[in-house]
């Protein structure tokens, strides 16, 4: 979590703040932005530590597993129980209980998640035992929640319930200053499971990243520095090793230009370099799809220090 984002400063704030109590925590975000890593930080820094984190996945637990998943079952509750099976819940028990994406989960069923939330208690399938919850809960969503209330797809006395304290992590693009280290970071640990030799990106290659609108955040950060790390010949990792056709999309290029104020010689030294990029330095066909000759190329180049 370490940034030089305001918005995330403000967030590890307010994790500190309540790291030693129990207090029920919503992370919102889109998808990549790290509210996983978040809830295992919360976790792992908290008065819990020593418990287990059980992480529950609420938009691929299929409705009609969700009960005996969550709360256990008991032997004979059904066809298929042959013994006794202790839930999600129960093995949270002294840790933490992560719900991600929560939104994913039926309107039935999240009745039945708040009454275990309110009363602090449970009954595994088919059982009669009163079982007590001693877990922090952290719950988490992609989607605006309190939209999903007024369309009636959330219940609102859950999503009161969950939203004691909540920290709403920002998308990539909105903290392109963590870009560079972020990258570094994580083509080093992947060159280190590779065993691979890569340990920074080429400037050339940073400034690709920084351009970049990041539509799947840090996860695809992740996933882009990965392949570079596999890809890099030696210990930098240059712009070839980065997905050429993903990175390249005018509109993109455009808006960020007007949104960072470039002038024209900022606009054109980078399309330049873009070019020379897509043509391997290849001058010749550089100059060809810029419409100038070679020496304007290269003056161009001299003048803007365009390696």
């Amino acid at each position: 979590m370490a940034s030089n984002s305001p918005k995330i400063q403000e967030i590890i704030d307010g994790v500190q703040r309540i790291l030693d109590l129990d207090a029920n925590i919503l992370i919102l975000g889109d998808s990549g932005t790290g509210k996983d890593h978040l809830a295992e930080l919360i976790h792992r820094c908290g008065r819990r530590s020593e418990g287990p984190f059980v992480k529950i996945d609420c938009s691929n637990l299929p409705a009609d597993l969700f009960e005996s998943e969550l709360f256990g079952y008991e032997r004979g509750a059904f066809t298929d129980a042959h013994d006794r099976k202790s839930g999600k819940i129960e093995m949270s028990q002294g840790g933490t209980i992560y719900f991600d994406e929560v939104s994913g989960i039926d309107l039935r069923l999240q009745a039945k998640l708040l009454r275990v939330i309110q009363e602090k208690r449970f009954t595994r399938v088919g059982g009669n035992q009163q079982i007590s919850l001693d877990a922090r809960i952290i719950a988490s969503s992609n989607i605006d929640l309190v939209q999903a209330v007024s369309a009636g797809a959330f219940r609102s006395d859950l999503f009161y319930r969950l939203n004691v304290m909540s920290f709403e992590l920002p998308v990539l693009r909105d903290r392109r200053g963590d870009v560079p280290a972020l990258a570094r970071r994580f083509l080093r640990r992947a060159a280190d499971r590779y065993n691979r030799p890569a340990q920074e990106f080429s400037p050339e290659a940073v400034q690709l990243m920084m351009n970049y609108r990041w539509p799947g955040n840090i996860r695809e950060l992740r996933n882009i520095t990965e392949r570079a790390a596999i890809l890099a010949p030696g210990p930098v990792a240059g712009a070839e090793t980065l997905p050429t056709e993903r990175f390249l999309q005018a509109s993109d290029f455009v808006e960020i230009a007007v949104g960072e104020k470039w002038n024209l010689e900022q606009l054109e030294a980078a399309y330049i370099r873009e070019v020379l990029r897509m043509t391997r330095g290849n001058r010749s066909r550089a100059a060809e799809l810029l419409g100038i000759n070679r020496k304007t190329l290269l003056d161009k180049r001299r003048r803007y220090g365009i390696e």
